[in-house]
């Protein structure tokens, strides 16, 4: 049996302010997070013409339409993944079907 894992802080530098987080994932996922999430408000913010708070909605309701592709995705490969085992399993029993001979 793996210890649970433990909380560790971390600080992460988002637009520009340091926001201290807890977590109990590794590092270095931690750290990638806030560099993501920097890019993209920085992404979003660089026309100049959108406010902070914007910016950061902007790139809200761009990682929810990344994770609700993701999401889609995941499902529909796991519903294909399905249908080919199930496929592969009638194949194998077809295969292996022993005819018994007629009178």
């Amino acid at each position: 049996m793996m210890p649970p894992k433990r909380d560790r802080s971390y600080t992460l530098r988002v637009a520009g302010k340091d926001y201290t987080i807890t977590s109990a994932d590794a590092p270095e996922h931690v750290r990638r997070m806030g560099v993501y999430v920097d890019r993209k408000i920085a992404e979003a913010a660089s026309s100049g013409f959108v406010s902070r708070e914007t910016a950061v909605v902007i790139t809200a309701l761009s990682l929810a339409d990344e994770l609700i592709t993701a999401q889609d995705d995941n499902t529909r490969l796991r519903r294909e993944l399905l249908e080919t085992r199930q496929a592969l399993k009638q194949q194998k029993q077809e295969k292996y079907h022993v005819n018994e001979p007629t009178a």
